[in-house]
């Protein structure tokens, strides 16, 4: 099944100043999300699984602990990079597909809006949206049915980690409760449910713990601030989950 892919950004990123381009895909196989307009964000000049290993994701990726550690080797990705995403998946596909030029650009507010219209849109499916001008989501979304988006960018004066939009991805219940006292909600990855603050935290309705009683298309509430509910905790879980676990065990 092929699906629709275009360009919707291409310029610096706003954690460091690298080039960046963004990519928005109508519809996806991914049994967790469901069918969402999906968006990758990746540096221009290297590719995904290079740009994991020599630290460049900082430009995409900013200050997320599950980018792992950059490494001088002369293959892979960063040593125990924590992050669920399949960096040889999607990520390196589209990386290459825009190399040989494969994808048309869209630009202004009417076509953005119009390609995201009528539909649940995944802000940072790879990367962080906050590296990317608030514009570009606010016209996406602008007639979509909704959006769910993380940051770990929230202390970075530079982003664009705009609370009402982002859920504020956290690894510890200290960083979680210095972010509800600002008011923010919370995406917070656990190693163990016991771990759920009652009250404050529910368990992701699309997770595995949860029996998978919803998808993130029809769930929508990880939509930052927008939304007056609880956040949201998810046990580590993908490819990665031994190393997340760990992580947020630490």
């Amino acid at each position: 099944m092929a699906f629709e892919t275009v360009i919707i950004y291409q310029g610096p990123s706003l954690i460091d100043g690298e080039e960046i381009v963004v990519m928005a895909q109508r519809g996806s196989r991914n049994r967790k999300t469901g069918a969402m307009l999906q968006t990758f964000i990746l540096r221009v000049d290297v590719d995904p699984v290079t740009a994991s290993r020599e630290g460049k994701d900082f430009s995409i990726c900013g200050s997320c602990p599950h980018r792992g550690q950059a490494h001088d080797g002369d293959k892979g990705q960063a040593k125990n990079r924590s992050c669920y995403v399949t960096l040889a998946h999607s990520p390196l596909t589209k990386y290459k597909c825009f190399k040989r030029g494969g994808y048309a650009a869209i630009e202004g507010h009417a076509a953005l809006a119009a390609f995201g219209k009528g539909e649940m849109v995944r802000i940072g499916t790879y990367g962080d949206g906050a590296a990317v001008p608030s514009y570009i989501w606010e016209s996406l979304c602008s007639e979509a049915k909704g959006w769910t988006a993380y940051t770990h960018q929230s202390g970075m004066e530079s982003a664009a980690s705009d609370p009402k939009l982002y859920m504020t991805s956290v690894e510890s219940e200290v960083q979680a409760k210095e972010a509800w006292l600002k008011g923010e909600r919370t995406f917070r990855v656990i190693a163990d449910v016991s771990q759920v603050v009652k009250g404050r935290e529910i368990l992701c309705p699309a997770s595995e713990e949860m029996g998978k009683r919803s998808t993130c298309e029809t769930c929508g509430l990880c939509a930052g601030a927008s939304l007056k509910a609880k956040s949201i905790a998810i046990v580590a879980h993908g490819t990665s989950k031994k190393a997340a676990k760990q992580l947020v065990a630490a």
